[in-house]
């Protein structure tokens, strides 16, 4: 039974690994022209906040 618990915690810890490195979020050229876009427009969520973290950033 150890083992066959074992195997079940290696296999289990391995795929959680593989899913974490596998969500890597990149964006695309589609996704990078709507921010610019967004940002043109000032159309952004929360554009305030951001403006402010924007500037604090500068």
């Amino acid at each position: 039974m150890k083992t066959l618990r074992s195997i079940a915690l290696i296999l289990t810890a391995s795929m959680l690994a593989l899913i974490t490195v596998s969500c890597n979020e990149s964006k695309g050229p589609a996704a990078k022209v709507g921010d610019k876009i967004d940002d043109a427009l000032d159309a952004r969520p929360a554009e305030g906040v951001r403006d402010a973290v924007e500037n604090i950033t500068k």
